[in-house]
């Protein structure tokens, strides 16, 4: 149910009324964010700054970031709701961004990640859709 506090989407709320799913999804959301704000530091490393002056440690500061947060994902990997909630599509929107940028590195170590990435590409033909060309 939507209330003023949850917003609404045409097919239902992405972010839930009730408190303990409300939590879980803005939970959801802000690791997933953190997944993008981190990857996108590092793409932003390789392409502006100049070689010479990569940082290593901050580098591979960043890539522990990601790391440790698709490692405690794949662990205990979210369901899916429907519509699905904001934190269930931030995640499907890191994870192709991990895809897009950083050619899928991250599948071989999240078995877990990769399948509810496909089953969300799959029941969210707008998601789907969103892919960019290889």
């Amino acid at each position: 149910m939507c209330t003023s506090i949850a917003f609404w989407v045409p097919s239902g709320c992405i972010i839930p009324a009730e408190p303990t799913a409300r939590f879980a999804a803005l939970r959801l959301q802000a690791l997933a964010d953190g997944i993008m704000d981190a990857g996108i530091l590092l793409v932003y490393e390789g392409r502006w700054r100049d070689a010479a002056k990569h940082e290593a440690k901050w580098v591979e500061h960043q890539a522990g970031k990601v790391a440790r947060a698709l490692a405690s994902l794949e662990a205990a990997p979210p369901g899916r709701d429907t519509p699905p909630t904001v934190g269930q599509i931030a995640l499907a929107c890191a994870l192709a961004y991990q895809d897009f940028r950083f050619h899928g590195t991250w599948r071989k170590d999240h078995p877990r990640l990769v399948k509810y990435l496909e089953d969300f590409a799959a029941a969210v033909p707008a998601f789907a859709a969103t892919v960019p060309p290889t």
